[in-house]
């Protein structure tokens, strides 16, 4: 019998409730450091936090050109803090996770 979840060999859980990505190596675990040392990286996410948010939301709040505000995003998304639902932006439990522990303490 088991409890509804079991963990696979590099231990994700494979359960049905959302697991926060995370960052499984010291390299992985490294880039989200670096991405998120920008003040107006966690900013974004702050903002996205606050609710789904479009890309045209985040260029006019910070007052960003497209490109830039995507170049921001794309490395959001690869630190696992953000991700996209087609043009939406929302953060993940990941995203969550840093906000409450990380810069709850700053």
């Amino acid at each position: 019998m088991t409890d509804g979840g079991s963990n696979s060999p590099d231990g994700r859980s494979s359960g049905d409730a959302p697991e926060p990505a995370w960052w499984w190596t010291a390299e992985e675990h490294r880039n989200a450091l670096i991405v998120l040392q920008l003040r107006l990286r966690r900013d974004i996410l702050k903002f996205i936090a606050s609710g789904p948010k479009s890309s045209e939301q985040i260029c006019q709040r910070f007052n960003l050109s497209p490109e830039k505000a995507d170049y921001h995003l794309r490395m959001l998304e690869a630190a696992l803090v953000i991700k996209r639902c087609g043009e939406i932006l929302d953060i993940t439990p990941t995203g969550i996770l840093y906000l409450e522990n990380v810069e709850a303490r700053r």
